[in-house]
This record gives structure tokens, C-alpha cells and sequence, in this order.
């Protein structure tokens, strides 16, 4: 779903980027793209015109398709989460690593204005010394999708797998590795993998990171990150983007929005109470930013802005984490 509604649009709005081959296994290509049918995968890995290949497959069939389209010289972006086991990504890597192509993991978060906006804030320490955070991505997979690979421990499903790299990934790009996993929670769903996991983060120097992935509770997307002096708060689509680049922020000295009138990046649009304003860092299409930075990277021209080791590193943490559960 996401390549048909996402990634394939922004594919073929990007400069950077042509959409010359397509393939499904899953059902019909859609009629828009059907002109571009190379009818296989492999196919789709041989096409003479093909220079870097997408993969939005099922995370188990990641590491084969993969291998395969780095064999023969295709660079890929791979959807997220690279693989199953952090193991198992590492085995992509060397593949990529030993044919000379790029290996990107296709998470859009990072390339959406506000969730940028917000990390940059507080990493600048406009609320303060951040001493929490709190991540939720929860959503609900009805009994009418019990096919769905997500049930299936044999396809990596599961919902940290599948969404713990928005809360996790977040937590961890502000604070760094946590140094302890904590008081985590899970309920299993009949075929074995988590319908929900919560778990708090902790780190030697006092913060903390509360997150919660489900399918089994009601759609939400939010983020709040807690200073000494302030606060931000980022909700609705606050990891997947949306239409709104628009959030708040609370600060206990009205002076502290001071730095925020000398940034370029955001703007005070409202003022909620006397210590809570809206900010608005300007929508933009996450995944149309992400399939730019994928090419501009293929082409030479910039480095990919987030290193296959630290997505790595993530799956290492969620991998400790389903551990944990365990």
C-alpha cells in the first residue's frame, strides 16, 4: 500500500528520479503503471534501463531481493524495517557493501518539516534541557485483515517491528542509545507476535522515553517531548507527516520563543494561553523530500543523510527490546 499511495507517486513527481519498471506479486499493477509491467521482480532487477530499485515487500523478503538486485549493480532503497533481525540487515549490508551500491532504508519520518522543526527545538535547547519523551503510534488491523502479513511471525510481523522505528527511532535520534531497557509490556496476538508492546527507555544521566506500538488500539500519532522548562507537543500524523507542519510548543518563560523568531525553519502562527503557542514548519511530502535525497544520492551529488549503521543500530535496539518481551 505504501509504494501504491506514497512512494510511487513521489517517485514519479521526483526531478531525481524516473519510474521506468514495476512488478507486483501481491495482485494486479495498478492500471497507471501497468504500461511499465516488467511482469517479475527479477525482471524489474534486469531491466536495462533500471539504475536503483525500491523494495516495499514484506520485511522476510527483504534480504533476497535485495542481495539479488545488488548482484547486479542496482542500488536500493528498502522500506522499513530493513529486515526482521538487525542480523539479518547487517547480511544486506555486506551484500551492497561488496558490489559497490547504496543500501537506504526507506524511513520518511526524518524528511517531514515538523518532525524536524520539533527535534531541532529541542535539540537547541529552546524548552530547556529535555529530561522525557513520550511516543505513541498505535493504530487498529480489523478481524476483516487477519491475512495481513503483520500477523505473521514468519513474514516479521508484528507492531514493533512494523512501527517501533517511528517511536524508538525518535526517542533515539534526540537522546542517543538508551543505557537501560525497561518495564516492557506486551500482548500477543494468537499467531505469536506482538499486537501491542509499550516499553520505557532510560539513560544514566536521568531521561527517560515512554513508547507504545499497537494494532489493537485506536489510530494515534503523537509526540511529546518534556524539558526542564517547556514542552513540545506534536500530534495527528505527527511520524507519518500529513497535511499540517503545524504543532505546540509550551514554555514556562515567554522569552525563551525569542530564538524562535530567528529561524527559518518555523513560525509562530497563534498563541494558544500565555505560555502556549502554535508553531507551523510548513507541510511538506515526506516521501517526495526522501525519494529527492535517494536520488541525489544515487547521482553523486549529496550523501545520504542517514547511514545504514544507525539503522542498523535500531533494529539492534528493537531486537533487545522484543527480547525483553520475550
Amino acid at each position: 500500500m505504501v509504494a501504491r499511495l506514497a512512494v510511487l507517486p513521489a517517485l514519479e513527481t521526483a526531478p531525481s528520479a524516473r519510474v521506468v519498471a514495476v512488478a507486483s506479486r501481491g495482485g494486479p499493477v495498478e492500471e497507471r503503471w501497468v504500461h511499465l509491467d516488467a511482469g517479475s521482480y527479477e525482471a524489474v532487477i534486469d531491466h536495462g534501463d533500471v539504475v536503483a530499485v525500491y523494495v516495499p515487500l514484506p520485511n522476510d523478503l527483504h534480504v533476497d531481493v535485495v542481495g539479488a538486485a545488488a548482484r547486479a549493480g542496482r542500488h536500493v532503497l528498502c522500506e522499513k524495517p530493513l529486515a526482521p533481525d538487525a542480523e539479518t540487515a547487517r547480511e544486506m549490508q555486506r551484500v551492497c557493501d561488496d558490489h559497490g551500491v547504496l543500501l537506504a532504508e526507506a524511513w520518511m519520518t526524518p524528511f517531514h518539516r515538523r518532525w524536524s522543526a520539533a527535534l531541532d527545538l529541542a535539540s537547541a535547547g529552546t524548552i530547556g534541557r529535555v529530561t522525557h519523551q513520550d511516543h505513541c503510534f498505535t493504530f487498529t488491523i480489523g478481524p476483516e485483515h487477519a491475512d495481513n502479513y503483520r500477523w505473521a511471525p514468519e513474514h516479521g510481523g508484528g507492531a514493533l517491528l512494523d512501527v517501533g522505528i517511528y517511536t524508538v527511532g525518535t526517542a533515539t535520534r534526540l537522546f542517543g542509545p538508551p543505557d537501560r531497557i525497561e518495564n516492557v509490556e506486551t500482548e500477543r496476538a494468537a499467531t505469536g507476535v506482538d499486537a501491542r508492546t509499550t516499553a520505557s527507555l532510560s539513560w544514566d544521566d536521568g531521561r527517560t522515553a515512554d513508547v507504545v506500538c499497537s494494532f489493537i488500539d485506536d489510530e494515534s500519532q503523537r509526540f511529546e517531548l518534556i524539558g526542564e522548562s517547556g514542552r513540545i507537543l506534536v500530534e495527528g500524523d505527527a511520524y507519518t507527516g500529513g497535511p499540517s507542519g503545524e504543532f505546540e510548543i509550551t514554555v514556562d518563560d515567554p522569552g525563551q520563543l525569542d530564538a524562535v523568531a530567528d529561524r527559518d525553519d518555523v513560525e509562530v502562527v497563534e498563541q494558544l494561553t500565555d505560555r502556549c503557542w502554535r508553531l507551523d514548519a510548513g507541510a511538506n511530502d515526506p516521501y517526495l523530500a526522501m525519494v529527492d535525497a535517494f536520488g541525489a544520492a544515487v547521482s553523486g551529488t549529496a550523501e545520504w543523510p542517514r547511514p545504514i549503521d544507525d539503522a542498523i543500530g535500531l533494529l539492534d535496539l528493537l531486537d533487545h527490546i522484543a527480547a525483553e518481551a520475550a
